[in-house]
């Protein structure tokens, strides 16, 4: 099988670049997100079709990226510490800047320690 070139800049060469780094085929993919036409996902590999938002949401789930990253390409995709995104998706759910700036803190002095 040879590989291609894979244009990574558009949202379809990214939702095409993850799903074969996870090794699965267009029908793989299709099942994986509720649709039972693989025709479906070649029309979303190249641009040819649009994508909704909740469709959107469950290809980031199951490609392991994030609904940024498949839209504008600006995030590391699935390469990035899932801690890491809990931790921020924490912080981002602190209702006060006093509970933000403790949190920060706390990371802060966590971080010194094992320097």
């Amino acid at each position: 099988m040879t590989k291609k070139n894979i244009d990574t800049t558009t949202m379809g060469g990214r939702i095409q670049a993850l799903r074969l780094q996870k090794g699965w085929s267009q029908e793989e993919l299709g099942f994986y997100i509720g649709v039972n036409n693989k025709s479906v996902i070649s029309f979303y590999e190249h641009d040819t079709r649009t994508v909704s938002i909740p469709v959107l949401q469950v290809l980031a789930k199951e490609l392991g990226t994030s609904i940024d990253y498949l839209v504008n390409g600006t995030e590391a995709g699935g390469e990035e510490d899932p801690d890491i995104v809990m931790a921020i998706q924490l912080l981002k759910s602190l209702k006060t800047e006093r509970g933000k700036k403790v949190a920060l803190e706390h990371i802060r002095l966590v971080t010194m320690m094992e320097a």
